[in-house]
């Protein structure tokens, strides 16, 4: 399955990243999402887990810290 088909476009997801032992949970829509995993291959210097989980679930998590920054122009 690929990620355009596991996250719709205009949707959140729950990202999970892990830097140096801790683990960071977030909210972050599916662009800004993709385009993390995009930087992400360029050098992996952390972990990013995706968690599947209902919208509900989810409400409660902060979003990504600078997200606008990985929704590109």
């Amino acid at each position: 399955m690929n990620f355009e088909a596991w996250a719709p476009h205009g949707s959140d997801i729950h990202l999970r990243i892990w830097l140096d032992g801790m683990v960071f949970d977030y909210v972050a829509t599916a662009v800004a999402s993709r385009n993390l995993i995009d930087d992400w291959m360029r050098k992996h210097w952390y972990t990013i887990e995706f968690v599947r989980e209902s919208f509900e679930e989810h409400l409660h998590l902060k979003r990504l810290p600078c997200e606008r920054l990985f929704l590109g122009p």
